[in-house]
């Protein structure tokens, strides 16, 4: 299966991985940047295997997640392709999710 992601979403991956670098070392960031990119990965070969997120559920579409660190990688499975949306801090407000779903193009 394809993987498509949205603008959000790899703007998300940039700015994490350059605050870890000046935070943490490039060794760290280099580390999670790995971490995230075989969980993508592992979307084309189990598109399902994310839990299905609960503060979203009442949205028209079913959006599952794969966990990193304490980020959520926020994807819907699509009929030939899986579009990943965004990267959450879990750490964050819900309501926080909520605008940030909308935001996503």
């Amino acid at each position: 299966m394809e993987i498509r992601s949205s603008k959000l979403f790899k703007r998300q991956v940039i700015d994490l991985v350059d605050y870890l670098k000046v935070a943490f070392g490039k060794r760290i960031a280099f580390r999670v940047k790995n971490e995230i990119e075989k969980k993508v990965f592992l979307l084309k070969l189990f598109p399902n295997m994310g839990t299905i997120e609960p503060l979203l559920e009442e949205e028209p579409l079913v959006y599952r997640y794969l966990v990193v660190k304490h980020n959520k990688i926020l994807y819907t499975v699509e009929d030939n392709y899986i579009f990943i949306h965004l990267m959450w801090d879990c750490r964050q407000d819900p309501d926080h999710l909520m605008s940030l779903i909308k935001e996503v193009d």
